[in-house]
């Protein structure tokens, strides 16, 4: 199964530049800019990491903390909307305090080192009610329009927004690196044209200024040079009307089209099957605003997310060329309740969603609680930050054979991404939904200026539900690495010598085959260094925190290869700690602080951590000083901090009779004047678990329809029904459970409900708590020994 990518010949895009309307300098002089092909940072091309998260659906006191998971999640832009009926509900009445401070959560962005990308809308669409729109706009004016009124409406939105992100602006030296304009939009480019000159009339600037491009058969249609449009994708299509499995979809090929109609295609409908970009594309970057990073569910379509779903379709997205991953959301939330309605996008006729949450299935959840979607996308984001300038100007090339349709899983899916010498040689043999098999025997011949490379020399098993990427041609400090059959992950850079971290793909033994012309000497611990077919090959390698080899290059450069497991890479991290940039390796949770690590895990063994390269100096954990352990083979410290850990102690009962089967999702949308019958559950659960813990998280397994869950009488959190265990944080309401109990309510799942999960049962189910748990996350601090806990 040999498959040929001509990757010298590829079709090279023209690179056009000074063309678009946007750019701009700080006050030190850094420039940020765009080109047809990547943006630029201070003259370089520039790849950055983007993630949505809504300051307005999170409680404000626990921004930080969260800003700082995104960070070391390898996020380096937080988009978020300003939703306008969350700031003025009523009328000439506009709130910015607490959970809607605009301002203040944009300077924490900054404090924490993080940029910023606004979307001012007027009209946002995300979930929220009225698309963001305030109840009484509507019957005044042409909305979505050049309409002399909604103007007129929508100056006073923006001259508010210009106040609270004030001085704010990349050009003032703040972190706001982009203005996206409305949202959806996809006939009205002179609409457009309007909001921007509006905004930058008041006085908003970035030096981006994007739009979204999808939608229709050929995409949205924008002012041609003023914006960039950015585009998306999604495991699942929750807004589609029916209920069936979705066939397979284009986000698990190699392909160069950007365009993916069936976005929103429940507001604008999905207009034609060809899908085709917009006119004129390729005078922009290829950039995402909205890749899945999950899905929010609605009443009648709820699918679970995998973290596989979302990975492969990242690292599919960079393969084909994409210079902006953008993630849409990366942090969940839980929508707030107005003065005089709530907040969530819910119809008869059209998509019903929760009342409150807003999870999304996303990487950090509703509660701030880490999934497995966020440690394999941080992989991928820490190759990003450390390659991403030498892989933005490279352009994809695709195979002779290719897969002849979207039910081909036989064809293997490979693409390079390259500048034509060197590059990136991608795998996928993992679609949603679908049962692929492995392929055994595969290689690639890369048709390249120097010669034919065979990759690798031998073939090799894709292993099914595998995706990956190997390097070829790759310049190491002077060491040209032929291909490796091991994935780059990052690398460190210390005084004369830098370290580059690869991990073991699925299946496959890694070998690193070098040009012995480029190579002095190799020193290997373990595994074997070998002249082979006119290259030197390292293979036979244990992967491992010991498993490094060492390069000296022809040109005098030391270079150090590290090779780890795949569970390894899951739970290895990247920042500056202890005084130096460092790797991380640890099962809990970590966040780098302005001077110290923090460490957030539900046991003892998940609050170990292994650092490299070695911290010279002492470390302490609550002032007590840590020792660390380091075997003689192990290039990492290992050191095991002491955490007090204990259950939570919780009691629950009925008090409602659980055999109760009333119709309570009808209740709550037809028959408001009739008495609910949904059975009930009161919880309580022990406060002083806050004494210790940094939040504890009710883990609810249940069967029924709807969930919700009460304190004090007001709801503060449910769920829609899908077989997954439903995860409640409870930090935010640690005073209110210190006397008041969670009364938990769910309807029964009827069979005659036209309802898409996964495996829905296929006769009635009367509601049924099946196990109910309690788990407490605790949270260390590492630092030099100088501070308390």
């Amino acid at each position: 199964m040999k498959y040929v990518v001509d990757a010298g010949s590829r079709r090279k895009p023209v690179l056009i530049e000074g063309h678009l309307r946007m750019g701009g300098s700080n006050p030190a002089g850094e420039v940020i800019n765009a080109n047809s092909l990547y943006l630029t940072r201070g003259g370089k091309p520039w790849l950055p990491v983007m993630g949505e998260f809504h300051f307005t659906r999170f409680p404000h006191g626990q921004w930080e903390e969260e800003l700082l998971k995104m960070k070391a999640g390898g996020i380096q832009i937080v988009a978020t909307y300003v939703f306008w009926i969350h700031h003025e509900e009523i009328e000439g009445s506009f709130e910015w305090s607490g959970d809607k401070d605009l301002r203040k959560f944009v300077k924490l962005c900054r404090k924490n080192g993080l940029e910023v990308l606004v979307r001012i809308g007027p009209w946002a669409h995300g979930e929220c009610r009225n698309g963001g729109f305030p109840d009484w706009i509507y019957g005044r004016c042409a909305l979505r329009t050049n309409d002399e009124d909604y103007l007129r409406y929508v100056r006073k939105l923006y001259e508010e927004i210009d106040k609270q992100i004030e001085g704010l602006s990349f050009q003032d030296g703040g972190p706001i690196v982009g203005i996206q304009f409305d949202n959806e939009l996809t006939d009205n480019a002179e609409h457009l044209r309007t909001l921007k000159s509006m905004a930058r009339g008041i006085g908003m600037q970035a030096p981006l200024y994007t739009v979204t491009g999808w939608g229709g058969p050929g995409g949205a249609r924008i002012p041609k040079d003023e914006v960039l449009p950015l585009f998306g994708g999604y495991p699942d299509h929750p807004w589609d009307k029916h209920t069936n499995p979705l066939p397979p979809g284009p986000h698990y090929f190699f392909h160069s089209v950007r365009n993916d109609p069936s976005i929103g295609s429940d507001l604008f409908g999905e207009k034609a099957a060809e899908i085709k970009d917009l006119e004129d594309i390729e005078r922009y970057p290829d950039g995402c605003c909205e890749l899945g990073g999950g899905v929010q569910i609605t009443y009648h379509r709820r699918p679970v997310i995998q973290a596989d779903d979302v990975a492969a379709m990242a690292m599919i997205k960079i393969a084909n060329g994409c210079n902006l991953l953008g993630y849409y959301m990366y942090h969940g939330g839980t929508q707030p309740i107005g003065q005089l309605a709530t907040m969530q996008e819910s119809n008869p006729q059209g998509n019903q969603l929760p009342v409150r949450s807003y999870d999304f299935q996303a990487p950090i959840g509703e509660f701030g609680g880490i999934r497995d979607s966020y440690r394999k996308l941080k992989r991928l984001h820490l190759f990003v930050h450390d390659f991403g300038e030498r892989l933005a100007p490279m352009t994809a090339a695709y195979p002779q054979a290719r897969p002849s349709s979207l039910e081909d899983t036989d064809t293997v899916r490979v693409a390079a991404r390259t500048n034509g010498d060197s590059g990136f040689l991608f795998f996928n043999n993992y679609q949603r939904l679908t049962e692929m098999a492995d392929k055994d025997g595969v290689q690639v011949e890369l048709r390249l200026p120097g010669g034919d490379l065979n990759v690798p020399a031998n073939g090799f098993t894709l292993k099914k539900d595998a995706y990956f990427f190997w390097p070829f041609h790759m310049d190491l400090d002077g060491a040209r690495l032929k291909y490796a059959t091991a994935q780059p992950l990052c690398l460190l850079r210390g005084d004369g010598e830098t370290t580059y971290v690869f991990f073991e793909v699925p299946g496959v033994k890694p070998e690193f085959t070098f040009d012995p012309a480029t190579v002095a000497d190799v020193q290997a611990k373990e595994g074997t260094v070998l002249p082979q077919d006119g290259a030197l090959v390292v293979r036979d390698l244990l992967s491992g925190l010991a498993c490094e080899f060492v390069v000296r290059s022809v040109a005098g450069h030391v270079v150090k290869v590290l090779t780890i497991t795949e569970e390894q890479s899951l739970h290895l991290w990247k920042g500056q700690a202890f005084g130096d940039e460092r790797l991380i390796v640890c099962e809990g949770n970590v966040a780098f602080g302005e001077d110290d690590l923090r460490i957030s895990g539900t046991g003892a063994d998940t609050l170990a951590f292994a650092v490299y390269p070695p911290v010279e100096h002492s470390i302490a954990c609550g002032g007590v000083t840590l020792t660390p352990f380091q075997d003689k083979m192990d290039i990492f410290q290992t050191f095991k901090p002491s955490a007090q850990t204990r259950e939570v102690e919780f009691s629950w009962k009925p008090t409602r009779d659980p055999s109760l089967n009333g119709d309570f999702f009808k209740y709550l949308f037809e028959d408001k004047g009739q008495e609910g019958a949904a059975p009930e559950w009161e919880i309580r659960i022990d406060a002083k678990a806050f004494d210790e813990a940094n939040d504890v998280t009710l883990i609810i397994d249940f069967i029924g329809d709807v969930a919700q869950a009460y304190i004090g009488g007001q709801c503060i959190a449910d769920q829609f029904y899908n077989g997954v265990p439903w995860r409640i944080g409870l930090k935010r309401f640690r005073e209110a459970l210190a006397s008041e109990p969670i009364v938990l309510k769910i309807s029964p799942l009827l069979k005659k409900r036209d309802i898409y999960m996964p495996s829905k049962p296929p006769e009635d189910c009367r509601s049924e708590i099946l196990a109910l748990s309690a788990e407490a996350e605790y949270t260390i601090v590492i630092d030099d020994g100088k501070r308390g806990d």
